[in-house]
């Protein structure tokens, strides 16, 4: 069997290798929804749920601990930017996030041809972020206290 990446995603993320019929379950939570502003601040413009991974179209916002460990293990390979999330209505700020940016990408149409060597970061789709073996292992080992995070090898059902 292949080597394949891993989707480091919120627990109950959907992906196409998930197997429903074997205890595969759904969790949907209603998650904040961002606009990014031209002066790098992001507002809220639906407010929910503040979850370690905040992805949109174009950007992937994760919590500062899994930044940390990205900038330890990987940092060649990405750029971090610390963000303020805002909300409006009631002047509170978020500090405690980073836009990560990452260089290498994969085709969607690639990702089951690309194999999981050495300790590497890959984005998919302008906000998705894929792992390999080696990397996960670490963050595991470094992020345990994270319980809301997971690695799935596939693609997300949303994008197929």
């Amino acid at each position: 069997m292949q080597n394949l990446n891993y989707w480091l995603c919120n627990k109950g993320t959907t992906c196409d290798s998930d197997d429903f019929e074997n205890e595969s379950t759904i969790e949907f939570i209603k998650e904040v929804s961002l606009i990014k502003l031209k002066d790098g601040r992001y507002q809220i413009s639906e407010f929910g749920t503040f979850r370690n991974i905040l992805d949109g179209f174009g950007y992937s916002i994760i919590d500062n601990k899994i930044a940390e460990v990205l900038n330890k293990h990987v940092s060649d390979h990405i750029e971090l930017n610390p963000i303020i999330i805002f909300r409006r209505a009631t002047n509170e700020e978020w500090t405690n996030y980073s836009e990560l940016k990452i260089k290498n990408q994969i085709e969607f149409k690639d990702y089951y041809q690309t194999e999981s060597v050495g300790i590497n970061i890959y984005g998919i789709l302008n906000g998705l972020i894929y792992i390999t073996a080696e990397l996960k292992n670490l963050m595991e080992k470094e992020l345990s206290d994270l319980t809301d995070i997971e690695y799935k090898q596939g693609l997300p059902l949303m994008a197929g």
